[in-house]
């Protein structure tokens, strides 16, 4: 039920989950992210999001909507502000990578979910998002199909049209072929009858989930979470590389509204040991000090923020970013802390 498989899950369906889900008095805890908090490759049963809940206990609901490839204003960020006042006492969290701001209506992917929730009422009107969106798509006026995706979702206000086809694709029968689910005719099948399998990590041998033809590409990758956040003086010394954080703070100051920052929590996912151990010493420490900066940027801007994986071992990583589901145990400890620690700030935990 994602894009990836040409299904686009309306804000309607999503919302419709969460009220499902959630019980009266208890704390509504929203994953939104990418595939490393969807918890690819941890099977079902493991997923990190199910030890979440358990850490927490029964006062807390916790609802993954990550979807791969994800950025932090995407899809689960748009339910979180659309359930605000429905539900006061939420918490919503994503992951990102150091000095990386998203755009304010969400990645190309997953930015038909801002504009569908725009157009039906249900975001809060914030000026500094508004100027921001105008400045980002006067660069690019007919990127990504945006005159089709405002038209659509204008009409869908009235119309609700993407319920009713989605209703029928999961429930009836589904007329769009995709990549997973191929063949002649079995694509149309309801969207219901089809299993969800996901891969268990620790059943892979190691040479599967660190492939060593993949080696070299992926340490651009891991390179690529530091390189243009800190850069060298003259005396060899790492400084912080003010240009891109400027970026940063201008670009983050419209990610989300005032009033729902304090109820943020943005993961820093660090990458696997199996390739940090191969920089040299002064490109780790000089991940080591994005990562921490970056903890100390977004909460400067109103959001909580932690960075994890530094201590975790090259077993808890299936591979360079996702978790095993061992990982995800030692990720969902931490995180039941913050989420605690964020309640009782927020005073959520006040006994009524």
């Amino acid at each position: 039920m994602s894009p990836e498989t040409k299904y686009y899950p309306t804000v309607n369906e999503m919302m419709a989950m969460v009220r499902a889900r959630v019980k009266p008095g208890q704390i509504l805890v929203i994953v939104g992210g990418n595939s490393v908090l969807r918890g690819v490759g941890q099977p079902p049963a493991q997923v990190w999001t199910k030890h979440l809940q358990e850490n927490l206990g029964d006062g807390y609901c916790v609802i993954n909507l990550a979807f791969n490839g994800s950025a932090i204003t995407d899809g689960a960020a748009v339910v979180a502000e659309a359930l605000r006042t429905e539900f006061p006492r939420q918490i919503y969290m994503a992951n990102a990578a150091p000095a990386q701001p998203p755009m304010a209506d969400g990645s190309n992917e997953y930015r038909f979910m801002f504009w569908d929730a725009w157009y039906k009422g249900l975001l809060v009107d914030d000026p500094a998002r508004n100027v921001e969106i105008k400045k980002f798509h006067a660069l690019f006026p007919y990127s990504e199909g945006m005159p089709e995706l405002h038209a659509r979702e204008w009409l869908d206000q009235w119309l609700y049209f993407q319920d009713l086809w989605n209703s029928v694709t999961f429930t009836k029968f589904n007329t769009v072929w995709g990549f997973y689910i191929p063949g002649l005719t079995p694509f149309l099948k309801p969207r219901k009858a089809f299993p969800d399998p996901e891969p268990d990590f620790l059943e892979m041998p190691m040479a599967a989930r660190y492939k060593p033809d993949d080696l070299e590409a992926e340490m651009i990758n891991v390179r690529g979470c530091s390189e243009y956040a800190f850069m060298k003086d003259a005396a060899g010394k790492w400084q912080v590389y003010q240009p891109k954080w400027d970026e940063f703070d201008s670009i983050n100051k419209a990610t989300f509204p005032p009033e729902l920052k304090k109820r943020s929590l943005i993961l820093l996912s660090r990458n696997s040991p199996y390739y940090i151990r191969r920089l040299p010493p002064d490109e780790q420490e000089r991940d080591d000090l994005a990562y921490l900066y970056a903890v100390k940027k977004w909460k400067e801007s109103g959001c909580d923020s932690m960075d994890y994986g530094k201590d975790f071992t090259v077993d808890d990583y299936g591979d360079r970013t996702h978790l095993t589901w061992h990982g995800g145990i030692k990720l969902a400890r931490l995180v039941a802390d913050k989420v605690q620690a964020m309640s009782q700030g927020l005073g959520y935990l006040e006994k009524k």
